[in-house]
């Protein structure tokens, strides 16, 4: 199966890139998380006394964070949508296997990639490689 804009390739592409997306916004949610408590222990001492440069880099890192964390969860939510319709289309095939080529954006959002991918479905787990 490999026509342009098939519903089937369409819930495929979703999936995958909602999978990715969502993977990237946890690492950068994470990274944030990181930078802002590095600089909480960076500027820290036993008394919290913060220059204003000091305290403008935490709270520029800390509303990073809060920004990530936001953009993280909406990527999740995003990427449950996409898993509950690729498990109903494999309810619908009775738990069949597809294969397709499907144009994916690359890892830079820059570019369309061709990719051979498998979607397979084993007691209603989805598997896609």
């Amino acid at each position: 199966m490999t026509g342009q804009g098939s519903a089937i390739e369409t819930i495929i592409k979703d999936y995958i890139e909602s999978k990715d997306r969502s993977h990237r916004c946890t690492r950068k949610r994470n990274d944030q998380e990181k930078e802002y408590n590095k600089l909480l222990t960076i500027y820290s001492g036993e008394v919290k006394n913060y220059t204003l440069e000091q305290a403008d880099k935490i709270y520029l890192a800390y509303q990073d964070m809060i920004i990530s964390g936001e953009e993280a969860s909406l990527a999740e939510s995003n990427f449950l949508e996409a898993e509950k319709k690729l498990n109903e289309l494999g309810a619908i095939l009775f738990d069949a296997t597809i294969n397709a080529e499907i144009d994916l954006i690359d890892g830079h959002g820059t570019a369309s990639i061709r990719k051979p991918v498998t979607v397979a479905y084993f007691n209603g787990q989805v598997v896609v490689s």
